[in-house]
């Protein structure tokens, strides 16, 4: 298992020599999204795309009607 340190430093390390401050902090900001992303994924922590369109359903069914 590697730590979070190591995982930046992978990340870092796969980017151009000429990047920028911005388009490595985005860098570093979407490995950390994806990786919250799998870890929900394999925690369970999903809905299926039924679910949610009832959600979306059921929240905005008033704001919506003729």
């Amino acid at each position: 298992m590697t730590t979070v340190k190591e995982q930046i430093l992978n990340a870092v390390n796969t980017l151009p020599d000429d990047v920028t401050w911005e388009d490595a902090l985005y860098s570093l900001y979407l490995n950390a999204k994806l990786k919250k992303s799998e870890d929900d994924i394999k925690n369970g922590k999903v809905i299926t795309i039924e679910e949610s369109k009832e959600r979306m359903k059921q929240k905005y069914e008033d704001t919506f009607q003729n």
